[in-house]
């Protein structure tokens, strides 16, 4: 077998399993995997009325090692629940406005995150970056990331070699074996 062969061959797991990496820590319903870990968020304001918490200006959540910035974020949950109950109960989340999902092992960068509990998925739209490490890359225009089954599908607005690189996936996956990837 030849190495474009192998390469052709290994490039599909390789993405997925990179994509799958970046969620795991997401894959409770709670932002990190220690759902015992406490809740902590920070924004400029915060208003709430039943069933939605509405924190605005530099939103800074966190939990564990895990971390979410946005400009907005809506905190869709139970009818009862105001702004000091508005992670315990939640349903939907959305993180509007330079969105990022930050862990110690990779980041996500996007316009608009959206994670919704009922179907455990995780939407991130606009201009979406996925980094793994220092060097592992994948951008495109959406991504739809379904925790419970660790399906990642990453898809572009332009189909088609005519499009060049705007619009489309692109990928960028360095091995340990790169001389370019080597310091000095």
């Amino acid at each position: 077998m030849t190495t474009s062969n192998k390469i052709s061959k290994l490039l599909p797991l390789s993405v997925f399993s990179f994509l799958s990496l970046i969620f795991v820590p997401a894959a409770h319903a709670q932002f990190a995997p220690n759902s015992n870990a406490p809740t902590r968020g920070t924004a400029d304001s915060a208003v709430s009325e039943p069933g939605l918490t509405v924190f605005s200006g530099q939103v800074d959540v966190r939990q564990g090692n895990v971390r979410i910035l946005a400009d907005t974020m809506k905190v869709y949950s139970g009818q009862q629940s105001n702004a000091a109950q508005a992670f315990d109960d939640f349903n939907r989340i959305e993180a509007i406005g330079n969105f990022y999902y930050i862990t110690p092992e990779q980041e996500v960068r996007g316009e608009r995150g959206v994670y919704e509990r009922v179907s455990d998925t995780f939407t991130v739209t606009g201009n979406v970056i996925l980094l793994q490490g220092k060097d592992n890359v994948v951008t495109g225009d959406k991504l739809i990331y379904n925790l419970s089954d660790n399906k990642a599908k990453v898809t572009g607005t332009c189909k088609g070699r005519k499009c060049g690189r705007n619009g489309r996936v692109n990928i960028l996956i360095k091995n340990s074996g790169d001389p370019q990837n080597t310091p000095g």
